[in-house]
Parts: structure tokens; sequence; C-alpha cells
């Protein structure tokens, strides 16, 4: 961690103007954007794809958003997510140390998107002007050159971790740093609207080891996402088979066309455009979302195309021989959009250990109960309860925010504790996955 520190007077200056910025919010983000995106189109390509939604239905959503939602807030939303950002940084100037977490996970998506250092004292600079020009003579020159030195420090200690990052990924054995070619071995469809892809070296050589849960970056051309920048979409998928294969999967989930939409646009590029033989360009794998040391029961729910990740823990445990209990819960909408069943139901008959359940939400006639699913309609706690020998079991799932916030709600209510449930928040979503949990 940076050994960078604030005077005591930066601190203090920081802490009491914090609210201030927060209520300016949304203002100081829009502000900042366009101003940012004029001057420095390329940018706009990194930071910035038109993903402005709430991101309810999202899974990973784009990482790009993650840079925003975690570092400034999402551009044109009402500045909740900044006004976390603020207030949680402010609180912890005088101890950076509890930051580490946090610190960690943004920095994963940052070294995955090949964020470099330069590029922060832009980002600074431009913040620091909106904040000025939207909060006026509020702001004083002592005001600003306190929030001046916290970005700094700030910024300091993301360069710092995410240049380890990218140095440590690049000395493992087949790794690299930024981007490799990877070509597309195979190209497998799962359901209607699900497909995977098999990745090798284009040069033969080996891939790197990775861990369960974590995820690589894709950069591709896209030439209907068209910008001022150019054309280039960043876009993070979650490696969705346990490590040691030889290959890395990605299982994407066509996503409705949307203008300016970068998850339609680059899942649909995948879906009509990527085909056997062809060459991406790939980062290493990031990520901090693992598996905990346990000898208690593994329960992993997953929802939609969330249950890529959650399929690479389980797969993983079973790898390594974990002989407890294992339950799979799995919610989708019907038998024509149910991703790596092929996969997950060839390992529940394999291991005595695991218990599978299958959610269908609006199954169609020709879905067989007890069959094809157990479960008609949503997956809550009355389910997991029915289906559980209890709640001290070591709980992981992902899903669209909805789901995961009814989950981590459902699990608060039965008393499970925090630090038995794991879950990877793929925006900057994680206050409205806590939000009925306080």
């Amino acid at each position: 961690m940076s050994r960078k520190t604030l005077s005591a007077d930066a601190v203090a200056i920081v802490k009491a103007t914090a609210p201030v910025l927060a209520e300016h919010g949304a203002a100081i983000i829009g502000h900042f954007y366009r101003h940012l995106h004029h001057d420095h189109p390329e940018l706009e390509l990194l930071f910035n794809p038109a993903n402005q939604g709430t991101g309810e239905g999202k899974t990973r959503a784009s990482q790009q958003e993650a840079f925003r939602g975690d570092f400034f807030g999402r551009e044109g939303a009402p500045g909740a997510a900044l006004t976390n950002a603020v207030y949680g940084y402010a609180a912890s100037l005088d101890d950076l140390p509890a930051l580490k977490s946090t610190v960690m996970r943004i920095a994963h998506k940052h070294a995955s998107l090949d964020v470099r250092p330069e590029h922060y004292p832009i980002i600074g600079q431009y913040l620091l002007a909106s904040v000025k020009a939207v909060v006026g003579d509020a702001v004083t020159d002592e005001t600003l050159d306190a929030w001046r030195q916290a970005y700094g420090v700030l910024a300091d200690l993301f360069i710092e971790v995410e240049r380890d990052l990218r140095q440590n990924n690049a000395r493992a054995p087949g790794g690299w740093e930024g981007y490799r070619p990877l070509v597309v071995r195979q190209k497998i469809q799962e359901c209607e609207d699900v497909t995977s892809f098999h990745l090798a070296s284009a040069d033969g050589g080996p891939l790197p080891h990775y861990e369960a849960g974590q995820y690589v970056c894709f950069r591709v051309e896209v030439p209907e996402y068209s910008r001022r920048g150019g054309s280039t979409v960043y876009r993070n998928y979650s490696l969705s088979t346990a490590p040691g294969k030889g290959y890395f999967r990605v299982t994407i989930k066509r996503e409705p066309a949307a203008k300016g939409n970068p998850d339609g646009v680059c899942s649909r590029f995948f879906h009509d455009h990527v085909n056997e033989g062809d060459v991406l360009d790939v980062s290493t794998p990031f990520g901090e979302f693992r598996l905990a040391p346990s000898d208690r029961p593994l329960v992993f729910i997953g929802a939609g195309i969330g249950i890529t990740v959650v399929y690479s823990l389980f797969e993983t445990a079973l790898d390594r021989g974990i002989d407890q209990p294992i339950h799979f819960f799995q919610m989708m909408r019907d038998g024509r959009h149910h991703p790596l069943r092929r996969d997950i139901e060839a390992l529940a008959r394999r291991h005595p250990n695991v218990t599978l359940h299958r959610c269908y939400s609006d199954p169609l006639p020709e879905d067989k109960p007890g069959q094809d699913y157990e479960t008609k309609g949503r997956l809550g706690l009355g389910t997991l309860a029915r289906n559980l020998p209890g709640n001290d079991c070591e709980f992981y799932f992902t899903g669209p925010i909805s789901f995961m916030r009814s989950i981590r709600g459902a699990l608060h209510v039965w008393g499970v504790p925090a630090d038995r449930v794991h879950y990877e928040c793929y925006g900057a979503h994680a206050p409205e996955i806590e939000a009925d949990v306080r």
C-alpha cells in the first residue's frame, strides 16, 4: 500500500467538505465527463461506454462502468455512488489500510483494462475543475488544494497496486502484460442466447494459471460502436470453467440490442462475428472473488448468465476433491434459456455429494417438473430453507443486481453471518446489495 499520507489539516478539510461534494455529485460527474471526453476522446472508449442505466438486469455489466461507479459515480445517476465513495474515502483518509479491500477490487478492474499511471493526472485535473465549476465559491483554494492532495494520495495508491498486479501476472509462467492474441479454438452454443468460447494461445505457448472467480478483458474493434475516439470496446467476461484445462473459457449471453449499449454491442459481436480460428486481444486474468477455505457445506447460487463465475467456483471445488455436501441452485427463465446445463448436470451425476436444484421462473409447456427443473417461480429464502440442512453453510452467489439484493437480504433474515456470504458485485452496486441488511 502507498506510503504517502496527508497532513492532519488536509484530512480535516476533506472530511468536513465531503458532504458538500456528495450533495452535488451528479452535477459534478456530468460536468466532468462532458469536458473530459471533449478534450480526451481516447479516454471515452476506456472509461465511458454508454451504459448509463441502473444496471438492474446486468451481471458483470461493463467493467468500465465499475471504474466510474467505484471511483466517481455513474454519469446520469443521482450521485449515490459518488456519495458512498466520497464518504468512504474521507472516513479512511487517516487510516488508508482500511481501504485495502476496496482498493484491491477496483485495482484488479483497472489493471484488466490496462489503465495506466498517465491517466490519473488527467482524471484528477478534470475532476477537480468540475468540483470548482459546479460548487463555485463554496470551494475555497484551501479546500481545493486539500482535495488535490487527497486525490494524489489515492491515485498513487492505485498506481502502485495496479503496477504490482500487472507485473505479477507478467512474471507468472505463461503470463503477459497488457493484451495478448488468443485464438478461438471452440465456439459452443449453450442455449438459445448463450455461447461459450474456448481460447488458447495463438503461438502455442502455455496460458497462465488463474483462480476460479477471475475474469479477463477483451479489446475488440466493433465498427457499429464507433465514437470520437475510435471503435474499440473493452469488455470483461468471467472465466467460466475451473483452471487447469489448458484453455480459457468465457460464456457470453447475447444482450438485447440498444443504441450505445456496450454490453449489447459486444455480446452481439461475439455471437455474430467471432468464430473458431479468429484471434482476439485478451488480458491476463484478474479479480479477487475466490473460494474461501471452509469445512462447512458449500452453497452455490446463480441466476441467468451470472451462473458463469459460480460454475467456475463449483467445478473447482469438485476438482479439489472437496467432499463436504455441495448444493447448487440455478435460476433461469425456462429450458431454452438454461446456460451450462450439460456441464452442471454432468458434474452432479459424477459427484454424490452434489445436490442440484433448478428454478424456472416461467417454464415452457415442454419443460417437465422433476426432469428439467424442481421449482417453478423465483428462487428465495423459502426454496433455500426447504432444500438445505440449515444455514450453517458457505454461500456464493451472482446474478442480476435485483436478484443479488434479494438473496443477500434473505440470508440476512435467515441469520447467516456476513463472513459466510460471498458474492461478486460487477458494478457500482454494492450499497444496493447490502441495503436490506443494515
